[in-house]
């Protein structure tokens, strides 16, 4: 009996092979990225950014000391997922799809908004416990205050920074500023309005305002400074705002509070020895986490009104 042939060239065979394994190895990465219910067994971090491979990569060192420290209680993985939008995050968290969640203020209390999430504490990312927002301009664009900016353009970081959106567009509204958003930084400006488009990185909103594209920019004090460089004699601080903690950590409503409790615990003792330093300086430089100051809980209340107008958050 003569052999069976492929119909498949040795050529087609092989890209067919290199399909294959191309899709056996995405899929195993979307399950960091892509959340499924959360196991009895496993301990989930969300965030939320727009490139969520090289986030999953900052997450991973935290989720998995988490992981090994929970061993007693029955957790023995922890996996990292990645949203790109606050109502997304809540999502996650109201279907307990994540357990707790890191971001920067505003993001966090827009989330536990809709999502009944607690905020439970601070995280002191690279060394810093507590931030607040620069508005700044070249010196010799002339504008010495907000009132300044009526007729200008604004560039400001990404649509769910803190101290790159948020923030800055809080002040300018209560400042009693019409704040509008553009298509482009090209575009024009109502005498009697503030434009502003998204920059995506500090360091272009830096560059936009050097090369005369904006007249303003917006971001927190340390990466003002971290950008400036030289340039720092040329640029004008126009105002600077109330101060935030740099990051607050939260849990879903629905996590067991003897979980809740472990983590506590967890988290606020790392700084306490050597493998918990190690995790936390390899989770981007982080120095602690601590217990929110009492005042400071008052303060992100208060953010709440602005958090709704300008999302439209309704309850979950």
């Amino acid at each position: 009996m003569p052999h069976a042939h492929s119909s498949q060239s040795p050529s087609r065979l092989a890209l067919h092979n290199l399909l294959v394994y191309s899709w056996a190895f995405w899929g195993v990465v979307l399950i960091w990225l892509i959340p499924q219910v959360t196991l009895a067994g496993s301990i989930t971090i969300g965030s939320i950014s727009l490139e969520p491979a090289a986030e999953v990569k900052k997450f991973w060192p935290l989720a998995r000391y988490l992981a090994q420290q929970l061993l007693p209680e029955g957790v023995d993985q922890g996996h990292v997922v990645v949203a790109d939008s606050i109502p997304q995050m809540a999502a996650w968290l109201r279907e307990g799809k994540v357990d707790f969640y890191v971001d920067s203020t505003f993001p966090a209390m827009a989330v536990r908004r809709l999502s009944g999430s607690q905020v439970l504490l601070r995280r002191w990312k690279k060394g810093v416990s507590d931030y607040h927002t620069v508005f700044f301009t070249r010196q010799d664009r002339g504008l010495r205050r907000l009132e300044d900016l009526k007729g200008h353009m604004v560039a400001f970081e990404k649509p769910f920074s803190s101290s790159g959106y948020f923030l800055p567009k809080m002040v300018l509204v209560q400042e009693g500023l019409q704040v509008v958003p553009k298509g482009d930084a090209m575009d024009p400006v109502g005498p009697d309005e503030v434009g502003y488009v998204f920059s995506a990185h500090d360091s272009s909103t830096m560059v936009w305002v050097l090369r005369g594209k904006v007249a303003a920019g917006a971001m927190d004090d340390q990466r003002f400074l971290a950008e400036a460089k030289s340039s720092l004699p040329h640029l004008q601080i126009l105002y600077e705002t109330f101060t935030l903690p740099r990051q607050l950590v939260s849990t879903r409503a629905t996590l067991a509070p003897s979980l809740v409790a472990r983590l506590l615990a967890i988290l606020t003792q790392m700084d306490q020895e050597e493998e918990g330093r190690r995790a936390l300086d390899a989770f981007e430089q982080t120095t602690k986490f601590d217990a929110l100051p009492e005042p400071t809980m008052a303060v992100l209340v208060q953010l709440i009104p602005f958090i709704e107008a300008e999302l439209g958050l309704r309850a979950p």
